[in-house]
């Protein structure tokens, strides 16, 4: 049997072809890797201070069983802020990522910056009392990146600003402001992108600037009777793209018009009609406009014109003057 040739190096071209080739299955078999990277270098970061004192590094910052000020003047990543019971006061100076800040039990006040979900859900909660909160921006993603504000139980006042992102599996996530249970004020910037407003089970107010000029949003107010408008009792226009209002049960009010064909507008008992921006009111038919305060009231046609105090009348025209 004649003797097995020995291999032959590849040379020119083929060395090229073959340091390509081992460069990709290298990259290829990293990258599993650098994916997991990321999830497992999420460490919680804060810069709180609960009533004065610095709160310790960690994943939870906690108020007492009394009335706090939990102040956090940097962002919060993968950090849950806790009111607690009593009336608390929170705030957060920086983004909220990944995070969630709560009230706790109490009437509490909550304002934060924006809500800035990356690799799980941001929330903002009132949890049991009457709340106020103010949120700068709701913007979620899918289920998985949620940007949630609650109010919970109680009469809350919940104002932000945009409210935008679809909601993903089973209808959760995405960017979404609900009132839940009371008789809620909620007041928002423009509603698009698949944003969501939810009323409560009571009498809600819901002002929004915008629904769905660009893309689609949703307004639904739930039970009870509901007042839905733009800011400070003004038109909302809805649309023109997919906008909808869902008044729900109740005799509800809707100062609404839409502009489009793609709109949904349904279940608002009375619609309003505001008048035109400028318009003065009508005078009613054959009525005379009120004369100016202190003006002296016209003479009758054919009166002759009072006389000056202690003077003479007026002669009539032609009459020769008085001897």
């Amino acid at each position: 049997m004649p003797p097995t040739p020995p291999s032959r190096r590849p040379r020119g071209p083929a060395v090229l072809a073959a340091l390509v080739a081992g460069a990709a299955a290298a990259s290829f078999t990293a990258a599993p890797a650098q994916a997991a990277a990321p999830g497992a270098a999420r460490v919680p970061m804060h810069q709180c201070w609960v009533n004065g004192v610095a709160a310790p590094p960690g994943d939870l910052v906690s108020g007492t069983s009394g009335d706090d000020h939990i102040f956090c003047d940097s962002d919060l990543e993968n950090v849950t802020v806790w009111g607690g019971d009593g009336n608390d006061m929170i705030e957060v100076r920086g983004l909220v990522i990944d995070s969630a800040v709560m009230g706790g039990d109490g009437d509490d006040v909550i304002r934060a910056k924006h809500l800035v979900p990356q690799n799980a859900s941001s929330m903002v909660r009132g949890n049991r009392g009457n709340d106020v909160i103010k949120v700068a921006t709701v913007v979620g993603d899918g289920a998985e990146h949620g940007a949630v504000v609650h109010g919970d139980d109680g009469d809350d006042k919940i104002t932000t600003g945009s409210v935008s992102g679809a909601p993903g599996k089973f209808n959760r996530g995405g960017g979404i402001v609900t009132g839940n249970d009371g008789a809620d004020t909620i007041k928002v910037g423009v509603v698009d992108f698949s944003g969501r407003v939810l009323g409560g089970s009571e009498a809600d107010t819901i002002e929004a600037a915008g629904l769905g000029p660009e893309s689609g949003g949703l307004i639904q107010a739930g039970p009870g009777d509901d007042t839905i408008s733009g800011p400070g009792g003004t038109i909302l226009t809805v649309g023109p793209h997919w906008g909808m209002v869902d008044a729900g049960v109740g005799k509800d009010t809707c100062t609404v018009k839409s502009v489009s064909t793609r709109t949904s507008i349904s279940a608002c008992e009375v619609l309003p009609k505001a008048a035109p921006s400028g318009a003065n009111p009508q005078t009613p038919t054959g009525a005379k406009p009120a004369a100016p305060v202190g003006a002296q009231p016209a003479a009758p046609t054919g009166a002759q014109p009072a006389a000056p105090v202690g003077g003479r009348p007026a002669s009539p025209v032609g009459a020769p003057p008085a001897g």
